[in-house]
């Protein structure tokens, strides 16, 4: 198994930041604003949407930096599942909206696959 390094930096930067960024405002709420994050976080809407869109956008990155391309394949289709539900579920309030999301999915599947 083998890393591709020049893929590795990004990485970092691109996870590293956001994770500290929201562990740093989640450490400065008050109790009842945790509790209602903890709730909104748990929400199958939140979970069938972003959740899959970022775990799937992890995985897939992941699989680019081991080089191994069936990891990478597993990392879009989840990606692809979670753009799917957050595309019809958006499409019953904006439907502009709902195809610019659309093409940025299809945009970020194209850059995670080649």
């Amino acid at each position: 198994m083998s890393i591709d390094s020049g893929r590795l930096v990004p990485f970092f930067l691109m996870w590293g930041i956001p994770i500290f960024m929201v562990i740093r405002t989640y450490i400065k709420m008050d109790v009842n604003d945790r509790k209602s994050a903890k709730r909104d976080f748990r929400r199958p809407r939140f979970v069938f949407t972003i959740g899959l869109i970022v775990i799937g956008t992890l995985i897939s990155q992941i699989g680019s930096i081991l080089l191994l391309e069936i990891v990478n394949l597993v990392g879009i289709i989840i990606l692809s599942i979670g753009g799917i539900v957050s595309v019809v579920g958006m499409w019953r309030e904006n439907r502009i909206k709902s195809v610019f999301v659309f093409l940025i999915i299809t945009i970020a599947i194209y850059f995670l696959y080649v």
